[in-house]
């Protein structure tokens, strides 16, 4: 296993103990298409964000899927990407593939705790000089987010 406690993906993640994140943009751009919720102050720092939380989720799954025999792998992964952009355009819920119920129960969970982060992780919009207010991610900001997600991961 490397260093950093995840399934080698071709590039090195951080995990849930990685300590302090430095919570920059990651080179992710500030403009997005108008239709997408053009209120965000600064998309980059908010996919940032969201990156970050994600990649945490998927760090701590990794290390229990391991404890019981489980490596998830890039396809894994791939499968779970693909049932959240589903979720996220036609709320349906995926019925992974698998002869491993282990396997199948671990990718469940997985989708299970990330399906909720749109609710779970609030932007900010200033509305005034001393006023925020915070909002749920649109479903074609995750769906943006689920995309970065899995370049990151990607070998």
């Amino acid at each position: 296993m490397n260093g950093s406690r995840l399934p080698p993906l071709g590039r090195k993640i951080f995990s849930a103990d990685s300590g302090n994140i430095p919570m920059d943009d990651h080179g992710l751009p500030d403009s997005m298409p108008s239709a997408q919720s053009p209120d965000i102050e600064n998309p980059g720092r908010e996919k940032s964000r969201v990156l970050k939380r994600l990649l945490a989720i998927i760090g701590e799954h990794s290390i229990s899927a391991e404890r019981v025999g489980i490596r998830l792998s890039p396809e894994d992964l791939k499968l779970v990407f693909e049932a959240l952009r589903t979720h996220a355009r036609k709320g349906e819920a995926p019925d992974f593939p698998s002869d491993d119920e282990i396997r199948r129960y671990a990718l469940d969970i997985l989708y299970a705790e990330l399906v909720e982060e749109p609710s779970n992780v609030l932007y900010t919009t200033r509305t005034g000089p001393d006023t925020m207010r915070y909002d749920a991610m649109t479903p074609d900001f995750w769906i943006e987010c689920i995309d970065i997600l899995e370049r990151t991961l990607s070998p």
